[in-house]
């Protein structure tokens, strides 16, 4: 009874007196901490004081940039919740180090080795496997020194280069007193992460294999050596431990920044917002495709998202959402493109008590479809996040068209040994072996199928995937391979030339009859680690489908 009279009175506290913002009473921070972030009645005089026409506007330091609590009476309140994100940073430091001066040399190294952990440790079930390497040093060809950079993450066909910058976002000072000082911190921030990735993509391009070193007591030993080849997918990151949006979106307008090698943008990001992508995008394959979006987003002047959550807002809804923006300002120099709201199914999916155990919103896929994700996923065979990728830029129509006939064919497995199709609706062009278990797969087959359904369709290029099914209808292991396609006729593949005519008068829907001689899976040898991939690559199968 006592609880039922106090729910009431909370309401309307919370409604007509700013309860909802009572940080004393939401939290168990406490008192001490609290008052370092807040102000006292009367205390902050800088924002209203006479001088100048910018009083009580933008253009002075709002004073919740600098405390984000006030006190009133015994309790805090938050201004804002994003400013007690954003700006408790500051305040927090400040009073660590006024109480602590002597902590301020072994706070920034903690800082620094947090800030460049921070990629690889809060995105560890998006990157498993990955080779993460910190700070790696090598000698650029321009200026003959030595240099270094923060993070290496190599995950399959995909590397992530990440510069973190501790610092704080943006100065303090008042904008209309210091406007340069203000602009030029930003800058700063945005320009040395910038330039140090630049760097190292100038050094990756330099030779067809580069060596990296890590410096060990005081000598550097080379660590491993890269080549840029092997990735298909290249995204520099500027890490900052504060969010500093709006200028994260807009810093792609700075004229000194252009894609890296004429075709890598750069990508800048907060600690804060790796904690959302992380949920949003549990998996290395939605949080691979996002970045390439992202990335993309990033290479593309004129068109203005606020900050991250609206980038991650417009992929969840739109996917492929850079192809939407391009075509509104690509083409016409005097247009500009401003999506805005785009972060609402991200903010909604916070507002109820329950958050943490309710399923956080994610792109349809039919569950057809899902399961093959899956299974590329569970299988992780070389390749597979450039499958995942070309399935995710699907739009509706194929996914579920996908579906289809991934269900309709692999439910007829027990009369057939293998079934295959091609679809070519969106992206690029998909060709997908179904195979049973428990018989041993004819690499050559699969190729040959592959080429002659490439064929069919006149496609350039074909992302392949072979797919194994249990007895049971469940998909084992899934796992891609490279299509070739023949470009000239000869003798050796004119049967190719024959099955893919003979493929272009029917449905894309092949099936293939019990092969003479059909060997079980249990009879299977496996190659030799050094002997060639019979996925029909042309690299040794250690290299390839035996990793």
């Amino acid at each position: 009874m006592q609880n039922c009279r106090k729910l009431p009175g909370g309401a309307m506290d919370d409604m007509l007196w700013g309860g909802i913002a009572n940080v004393s009473r939401h939290t168990k921070l406490p008192p001490m901490l609290l008052a370092d972030l807040a102000y006292r009645r009367g205390e902050e005089t800088e924002f209203y004081a006479t001088g100048d026409s910018f009083a009580g506007t933008p253009y002075r330091t709002l004073p919740a940039r600098k405390k984000p609590l006030i006190q009133l009476g015994s309790d805090y309140y938050a201004i804002d919740p994003c400013f007690t994100r954003d700006a408790g940073y500051r305040a927090l430091l400040y009073n660590l180090l006024q109480r602590k001066p002597d902590y301020r040399k072994t706070f920034e190294e903690r800082q620094k080795s947090m800030s460049e952990a921070a990629f690889a440790d809060i995105l560890a079930v998006q990157l498993p496997g990955a080779t993460v390497l910190q700070e790696i040093y090598y000698k650029d060809p321009a200026s003959k020194q030595w240099s270094e950079n923060d993070t290496l993450i190599l995950i399959d066909d995909v590397l992530f280069l990440v510069e973190a910058k501790a610092g704080a976002a943006a100065s303090i000072a008042s904008p209309a007193l210091d406007f340069s000082r203000h602009a030029q911190s930003v800058q700063d921030l945005v320009l040395k992460a910038y330039k140090q990735c630049e760097r190292f993509f100038n050094y990756l391009a330099s030779a067809d294999e580069v060596p990296l070193y890590h410096r060990v007591n005081g000598k550097y030993v080379e660590c491993c050596r890269i080549n840029r080849s092997n990735y298909r997918v290249m995204v520099p990151i500027g890490l900052t431990v504060e969010s500093f949006a709006p200028f994260s979106s807009y810093c792609k307008e700075l004229p000194q920044i252009e894609p890296l090698l004429g075709k890598y943008a750069f990508v800048s990001l907060s600690i804060d917002d790796l904690f959302v992508l992380k949920r949003f995008l549990p998996t290395p394959g939605s949080f691979a495709h996002y970045m390439e979006v992202r990335q993309a987003v990033a290479g593309i002047r004129r068109a203005y998202l606020f900050d991250e959550l609206n980038h991650l807002g417009a992929y969840l809804t739109k996917n492929r959402f850079d192809l939407d923006i391009a075509d509104q300002v690509i083409g016409d120099k005097e247009k500009l493109a401003i999506w805005n709201g785009m972060s609402d199914i991200v903010d909604r999916s916070f507002e109820s008590e329950d958050w943490e155990s309710v399923p956080f919103p994610a792109q349809y896929f039919p569950g057809e479809v899902q399961k093959l994700l899956e299974a590329l996923n569970a299988t992780r065979a070389h390749g597979w996040l450039f499958a995942e990728s070309n399935i995710r830029d699907f739009g509706e129509e194929s996914r579920n068209t996908l579906s289809k006939m991934l269900s309709d064919l692999r439910q007829t497995l027990n009369q057939h040994p293998a079934r295959y199709f091609i679809l070519s609706d969106d992206a690029m062009p998909l060709f997908v072996w179904l195979q049973r278990q428990d018989l041993q797969i004819n690499w050559k087959r699969v190729n040959d199928k592959a080429s002659a359904a490439a064929l069919a369709v006149n496609a350039d290029n074909v992302i392949g995937i072979v797919a194994e099914v249990g007895a049971d209808g469940v998909y084992k292991q899934a796992q891609p391979f490279a299509v070739h396609i023949p470009t000239v006729l000869t003798e050796e593949n004119e049967y190719i030339y024959e099955d893919a005519a003979r493929m272009s008068q029917h449905k894309r829907v092949m099936s293939l009859n019990q092969p003479k001689g059909a060997i079980s899976r249990g009879k299977a040898k496996k190659p030799g680690r050094n002997d060639p991939c019979p996925c029909g690559s042309g690299t040794k199968f250690k290299k390839c489908h035996g990793r």
